[in-house]
């Protein structure tokens, strides 16, 4: 936020004192100056008043506007307090204001007042009630104070939750409490309801901190000792009454456990729990089980995308890319889920991914057929050597896929052929689905393939090993005598790669204007200086569940400019 500066004059009386004439008034006119300024200093003193009790209450100024016909400015503090200042409105015999970019500083008369600027909320503090500051909960719950730093005047948006708890003795999740309701603001206190769930033990005492979204702005408390009473006894479990579908496979296992196995494809898309069963609670309710609840592995790394894809009606929306299926533990396989009604929980089910892309073969005939090396260029009808193609310096994009299956290479080399007639004739397929597969002048993805991608890229380009090599300089005579920016001397040159320029990291890629996307290109910008190039690449298929590999190794090595280039281009200085 720039400096602002304005300046609040009084309008009305104005009194002026100099060395000059003074004419004198008669009685009325004395009385109505008299009342006039009576009226200025009650006005100073107010706005004095305000300011006082905002710096008091740990107030900030969230919003700043000035009404342009009437020139008055209308500051928006966090407590709900509205300040107006300058043009009709109350003010003082000189009012300065300064916006920095955290702080307005207000001088009224001779006194400074600094308030900060910032969101509804910067802290939310426990307000202890008790000498040792412990929260007794019970069957029953307990409220909780907090103070909000700036005040609040309403929480209308605001939502609590737990942010996490752990019982001071060892560390588990935040599972063992939950707000009970809505939050109340009573004498600028915050009471929350929190209730035992039946993960607290009784006896035990915990640290527990809140978390408050107010309007996008979340904010987490500081920790409080909460104990259990002795006498708690919440029912954590009372397992029945849920029923899964035949068609998810379900399995009872030990302690109550049950299995289910939904296929990939599904998770992968929106849908409800609550289908998945035959029979469940009138009031069932989901969620992701906590973390330490989890199986090891996976499961408890990719928790917070898995308890974000659930909601507690049932709804199913991946939240995130997991990477994995949860297949991979010794312990078990899956995630486990709750299914509770009345914070009771009724089933524990191990959810298990079927993945049926884990086992498929995506290189397909593409195996053992790249890193062969190829010229971007005019092709001939006989095979023999064609005319090169110029890339200038500069901005380009290069479609690598369209490139290789039109065949638009003016030379090859080596095994060329075979990866060609390979990747003209590659497709991967599941049964009867097409998964991968070439398609005229690209490489497409069938619609199967596509139900596993909710959160990945399907198809995936990426760098490999670019190098810059010498520029035009295939079959060129070199000289005997050292040049620093050739890398042979004597002979014909082959356009050899730059000394210290093979197989460039990514910044030096990025420094050069070079890039492989994801969706396939080869793109430059204004940094490309028309070099010689030898374009290393790789290609995946990426899904929800994992990646496979396309390429065998590098896919290809695609030259550009090896051989001809745009006139002026200066070869890089070997490093």
């Amino acid at each position: 936020m720039n400096k602002r500066f304005f300046r609040v004059l009084l309008c009305g009386a104005t009194v002026v004192l100099s060395t000059g004439t003074f004419t004198s008034c008669n009685n009325d006119d004395l009385d109505d100056l008299k009342s006039r300024v009576s009226v200025v200093e009650g006005a100073y003193a107010e706005i004095k008043d305000q300011l006082s009790k905002a710096l008091l209450t740990g107030a900030s100024i969230v919003d700043v506007k000035k009404d342009e016909a009437t020139g008055i400015y209308t500051l928006t503090l966090s407590d709900g307090q509205i300040i107006k200042l300058g043009g009709g409105s109350a003010g003082g015999s000189d009012i300065k204001v300064v916006l920095t970019d955290n702080e307005a500083i207000i001088t009224v008369g001779d006194v400074e007042y600094r308030l900060p600027l910032g969101s509804l909320v910067n802290s939310l503090i426990y307000s202890p009630e008790t000498v040792d500051g412990i929260v007794t909960i019970g069957n029953e719950g307990a409220v909780v104070n907090f103070l909000a730093r700036p005040a609040l005047t309403s929480l209308d948006g605001a939502k609590f939750s737990i942010a996490e708890s752990h019982v001071l003795t060892r560390a588990v999740d935040g599972e063992q409490f939950k707000v009970n309701g809505e939050a109340k603001l009573e004498g600028g206190f915050i009471k929350v309801p929190i209730k035992a769930l039946g993960e607290a033990e009784a006896g035990k005492i915990y640290a527990v901190s809140l978390q408050l979204n107010l309007k996008g702005t979340i904010i987490g408390s500081n920790y409080f000792n909460m104990k259990v009473s002795d006498d708690f006894s919440a029912v954590a479990e009372d397992l029945g009454g849920v029923d899964i579908k035949t068609d998810y496979s379900p399995t009872d296992l030990a302690d109550g456990f049950k299995e289910m196995t939904i296929k990939g494809s599904k998770l992968s898309q929106s849908f409800n729990f609550k289908d998945l069963f035959a029979e469940l609670p009138d009031n069932a309710v989901f969620a992701v089980a906590g973390q330490s609840k989890q199986p090891g592995g996976k499961a408890q790394e990719k928790h917070e995308i898995l308890s974000n894809s659930l909601k507690p009606d049932g709804t199913w929306e991946l939240a995130g890319r997991p990477e994995t299926s949860f297949n991979e533990s010794e312990e078990r396989k899956g995630f486990l889920v709750n299914v509770l009604a009345d914070d009771v929980v009724k089933a524990k089910i191990y959810v298990v991914i079927n993945d049926e892309l884990a086992d498929v073969d995506f290189m397909g005939g593409l195996k053992g057929t790249g890193s062969q090396h190829m010229e971007y260029g005019e092709p001939t009808e006989d095979g023999s050597e064609g005319e090169g193609i110029i890339v200038n310096p500069g901005v380009n994009k290069l479609n690598l896929a369209k490139i290789f299956l039109e065949g638009q290479l003016s030379l090859k080399h080596g095994s060329t052929d075979n990866f060609l007639a390979a990747f003209k004739a590659y497709e991967v397929s599941l049964g009867d689905e097409l998964l991968v597969y070439a398609e005229d002048n690209k490489l497409a993805v069938g619609d199967f393939a596509k139900s596993y991608c909710a959160k990945s890229r399907g198809l995936r380009w990426f760098n490999m090993q670019t190098s810059i090599a010498s520029s035009n300089r295939r079959g060129q005579e070199m000289p005997e005598k050292e040049d620093d920016r050739i890398p042979i001397y004597g002979g014909k040159c082959n356009g050899e790669i730059i000394a210290g320029w093979d197989g460039l990291p990514g910044e030096d890629m990025a420094a050069k204007g070079l890039s492989i996307t994801e969706d396939g290109f080869f793109e430059t910008t204004e940094a490309y200086g028309g070099w010689a190039l030898r374009i290393g690449m790789g290609i995946e298929f990426q899904y929800d569940y994992g990646t496979k590999k396309i390429s065998d190794g590098v896919l290809s090595f695609f030259w550009i400019n090896r051989r001809k280039c745009a006139e002026g281009v200066k070869d890089l200085d070997p490093r």
